[in-house]
């Protein structure tokens, strides 16, 4: 069992994602491939994440990776969340992270969609993508008025949401790697409509069946553990989304690459890999600060279930709610705050600290917030500070 000090550990993950001075990214694919995926559930979380990870980022840095180049591809992976990840690693989180037939199917039935129905539509809608993106408007409009209607999810005789038959086996067609959605280059508003495209039209080289499901669960753990590590067994589970005994078999397969690790102050084991062990034994932290403003479900803050080593206790429900991670004030690896995230350039932007920052902090983290509105939404907007009571 080795030891670590807690700062050191800390700054050598912050270190890892791009988020210390020393450690800024040059490119969008450097950046994405070292902490596997961009959350992209919000839309501007995938800009924001970049923005605070690298040199002199510009907005159409992601545009033209993601939609020019097609070296990015959104998909829905760990905890069936959107993501944004390399073509490279793209099979490895959908083989890793994939809905089996049977239970897509028995979700399905929820709505009220037979495994005929399921199939017919979604033949029609391949004809209908056939050529290009169609709005959600444009496929309803698109396919026979008789293969378009209502349904409702039933949990038992309780009816928890309702919507269209063609939304829920879109959905379905996104799990299943048939069908993606996109909203368009530059867009981090909520309110613009998504575009929905076939992905062998977009993606033809690409194909998600070039990894076997369990070598990709095996790939993904150990992926984890090389980004996010020090990490618990929790940690892995949480991020990964697997049942304990995918991790077990994981752990167990990767077992003479893996080394335990005990870091001061705290009473979980963590694992590292062996390889990235040597690297942090060697590593030197830096003697100036770190302050970062991290969106909505950035990866660092997501990356952990077990968090006493990023937010004091008594503050983690304030920056962790309702199973999501807020817009937080990093400083040192540590949350000390949260803020509001820009969506539509709404201002004042509002920073809100867990106890009274010292006021040079507090100048710094006023500034990041400015220079992060003149990235992403090109123009001044006023920023408000408070303390929690």
């Amino acid at each position: 069992m080795r030891a670590s000090d807690e700062r050191v550990a800390t700054e050598y993950v912050l270190h890892k994602h791009h988020l210390s001075e020393d450690s800024q990214a040059v490119s969008v694919l450097e950046v994405v491939n070292d902490i596997i995926a961009l959350h992209a559930t919000s839309a501007a979380t995938p800009y924001l994440s970049l923005l605070t990870r690298m040199r002199n980022f510009k907005k159409e840095y992601l545009d033209s990776e993601f939609y020019l180049k097609r070296n990015l591809v959104r998909l829905q992976a760990m905890r069936g969340t959107l993501f944004i990840t390399t073509t490279e690693l793209a099979p490895i989180l959908y083989q890793a992270t994939k809905i089996s037939e049977p239970y897509l199917l028995k979700w399905l039935s929820k709505w009220g969609i037979s495994a005929s129905e399921y199939r017919e539509v979604a033949e029609k809608l391949n004809d209908v993508f056939k050529g290009g993106g169609k709005t959600l408007h444009e496929i309803k409009k698109a396919v026979p008025k008789g293969m378009v209607r209502s349904v409702a999810f039933r949990t038992g005789r309780t009816i928890s949401y309702r919507g269209t038959n063609i939304n829920s086996i879109l959905y379905a067609m996104a799990h299943k790697g048939i069908v993606i959605s996109e909203k368009g280059a530059e867009t981090f508003r909520t309110t613009r409509v998504n575009r929905f495209w076939l992905f062998s039209e977009v993606y033809p080289n690409l194909n998600l069946d070039s990894v076997k499901s369990e070598e990709a669960k095996t790939s993904l753990v150990k992926h984890h553990i090389k980004a996010f590590g020090p990490v618990t067994e929790e940690d892995i589970a949480w991020w990964t989304g697997l049942g304990k005994t995918d991790v077990g078999k994981a752990l167990t397969s990767i077992g003479k690459e893996l080394l335990s690790v005990r870091i001061s102050g705290f009473k979980n084991d963590y694992f590292m890999l062996e390889t990235d062990y040597k690297q942090f034994i060697k590593f030197k932290p830096l003697k100036t600060r770190s302050v970062s403003l991290l969106p909505y479900e950035d990866p660092y803050t997501k990356g952990y279930k077990v968090r006493d080593r990023l937010v004091d206790m008594a503050h983690e429900k304030k920056a962790y709610v309702g199973g999501g991670v807020q817009p937080t004030i990093l400083f040192n690896g540590k949350i000390i705050g949260t803020w509001s995230d820009i969506e539509e350039g709404k201002e004042p932007i509002k920073l809100t600290f867990f106890q009274q920052p010292k006021r040079d902090l507090e100048r710094e983290v006023v500034q990041k917030a400015k220079a992060v509105a003149r990235v992403m939404v090109n123009r001044e907007l006023t920023v408000e500070v408070e303390v929690e009571s």
